[in-house]
């Protein structure tokens, strides 16, 4: 009898360390997995401060629009969400907030999940808008607002077509060769929702250009992006304006976003959330 109660005891003990040793491996688990989750989320993080920075996270995905990609063991979901109404990055300053969410193994079915968000990530970007030492035409004019007013770095002016509705275009002439990959338009409110980018080196024969992006960044502020080409006259076709409106450029800028330079402000206030 004895040795029998000694044999439940035993059996009783072997079976509460098995449950201990069995509790502490899936508390060592979930553990391990938040950190794998929060690494995921820093490294999302960390791929929009890249993209902030080279000037492409508008290619990967326009701000405001979640980015999606795996990375090691898990998924992040990238939101990044421009603070200013500067409308482009090219020169001056932009706030932004960068939201980075880890999944571990993935978004879908996870089982653990963190958040890194950076407020007020303040970029500094300077480059060279190569408009500003072409030769500006245009299809017609208005008055005195002339083709080179649309290159000005002066947004108190604009060429205007003198024709009103579509297909008035606007054209830049470098002299030489050069490479550009972004196009910026400030218009004064006629275009609707597009306009077509063509690119030459004759002055002849026009050859359309593939945009990965064209969108109104804000208000009356355009910005297509494109892989970069190189060529001598690049021309903006304004296809998308009312028969009664004649459009009016502000500025048209051309960027190699290549030739950027940006400066981080430090960090931005960091907070992490599971």
């Amino acid at each position: 009898m004895l040795t029998f109660l000694m044999m439940m005891v035993l059996i009783g003990l072997a079976l509460a360390v098995g449950v201990s040793a069995q509790q502490s491996l899936i508390t060592g688990r979930m553990a391990l997995q938040d950190k794998q989750a929060f690494y995921v989320a820093e490294s999302g993080w960390q791929r929009a401060r890249q993209a902030l920075g080279a000037g492409t996270w508008q290619a990967a995905a326009g701000t405001g629009n979640a980015y999606t990609e795996t990375f090691g063991s898990g998924e992040y979901r990238v939101t990044v969400l421009d603070n200013s109404s500067s409308g482009t990055t090219e020169n001056g300053s932009t706030d932004y907030t960068i939201t980075a969410e880890g999944y571990v193994p993935n978004s879908t079915t996870y089982s653990a999940k963190r958040e890194v968000h950076e407020y007020q990530t303040n970029l500094t970007a300077a480059n060279t808008n190569q408009s500003l030492t072409a030769t500006a035409t245009a299809s017609s004019t208005k008055s005195s607002n002339t083709a080179s007013k649309a290159k000005d770095n002066d947004t108190g002016t604009k060429w205007q077509a003198n024709n009103k509705g579509p297909n008035e275009w606007l054209k830049m002439d470098y002299a030489a060769a050069v490479t550009i990959d972004k196009i910026v338009i400030r218009d004064d409110g006629a275009i609707n929702s597009t306009f077509r980018l063509e690119w030459s080196n004759d002055n002849a024969a026009w050859t359309t250009i593939a945009t990965t992006s064209l969108s109104e960044v804000s208000n009356n502020v355009w910005e297509a992006t494109f892989a970069a080409v190189s060529h001598r006259y690049f021309r903006a076709v304004f296809t998308d304006i009312d028969s009664n409106d004649r459009v009016g450029i502000k500025e048209m800028e051309a960027y190699n976003r290549a030739s950027r330079t940006v400066t981080f402000s430090g960090a931005g206030d960091m907070t992490t959330e599971w």
